[in-house]
């Protein structure tokens, strides 16, 4: 892996974690997401316009409400819990999630690697869970575990999509989607959102340069290690933290990581 994608990896893996960051800290949280989504759309929108994934529109919707339901229920778990635990359980546990969908559903035959890794980052996540639960985090932890099942199913809806048509245009049209079905379903009013905007639209602008350089990285480099080098998000997340960490956490995030790692192999 050459020194510029881990370069473009690890840009990325930090803008995540800092989003994530001014996310937590916000005052409407859900409304901010939605302006974020909206943002990206805004600013993809020449790339929907130059190539519409009409070969792929079933996966789009599909896509999209998955976003939805991630934003929606991330937000949940921010306005209930604390970033350093709700952070890791999302993202760590979608790629186990993904390997168990492989490995049952898809019929994939799993190397020893995704056997260890799985079991180091269910280990991980249980670690960290406990924390949660020791902390009175617990209907924050059911958040953060359902946020994780969405971003599991928009991962590989949108594997899937970007094989039929283009990436960002396909990620574009999803968006759209998951900002109508925000507004929508949570019935967000204009006002709401316009009192949103100018945390929303900073939210939005990292999300989407962090989207670009992931695709400027899986250009360069194999998607594997991409994937597994972006997990360090979560230990960005850490130090980005205000609450004092303990040993636990920081190894429950640890193994976390280095599972997701293995999993993704």
């Amino acid at each position: 892996m050459s020194a510029v994608a881990v370069a473009l990896v690890l840009a990325s893996a930090l803008m995540h974690a800092v989003w994530n960051a001014r996310a937590r800290g916000g005052d409407d949280r859900l409304s901010e997401l939605t302006v974020s989504y909206a943002t990206g759309v805004v600013i993809l929108f020449p790339w929907l316009i130059a190539d519409p994934p009409t070969e792929a529109l079933g996966l789009v919707l599909l896509s999209g409400t998955a976003h939805a339901g991630y934003l929606t229920f991330l937000s949940a778990a921010y306005r209930r819990g604390e970033l350093a635990t709700m952070y890791p359980l999302a993202r760590g546990s979608a790629p186990l999630i993904v390997g168990i969908v492989g490995i049952w559903v898809l019929d994939q035959t799993p190397s020893t690697f995704v056997f260890v890794g799985a079991a180091v980052l269910a280990i991980g996540l249980v670690v960290i869970g406990g924390v949660a639960w020791g902390d009175g985090q617990r209907h924050a932890l059911v958040m953060a575990l359902i946020t994780g099942a969405f971003i599991a199913a928009y991962s590989m809806l949108d594997s899937l999509g970007v094989r039929e048509t283009g990436a960002v245009g396909f990620f574009a049209a999803s968006s759209v989607v998951a900002v109508t079905l925000m507004v929508a379903i949570n019935r967000q009013s204009v006002a709401r959102l316009r009192s949103s905007t100018r945390s929303g639209i900073s939210i939005g602008l990292m999300q989407s340069t962090g989207y670009v350089l992931v695709l400027l990285a899986f250009a360069r480099a194999e998607s594997a290690r991409v994937v597994t080098l972006r997990g360090t998000s979560v230990l960005f997340v850490l130090a980005l933290s205000r609450r004092n960490l303990n040993n636990r956490l920081v190894a429950g995030a640890l193994m976390v990581v280095a599972g997701a790692a293995l999993v993704v192999s």
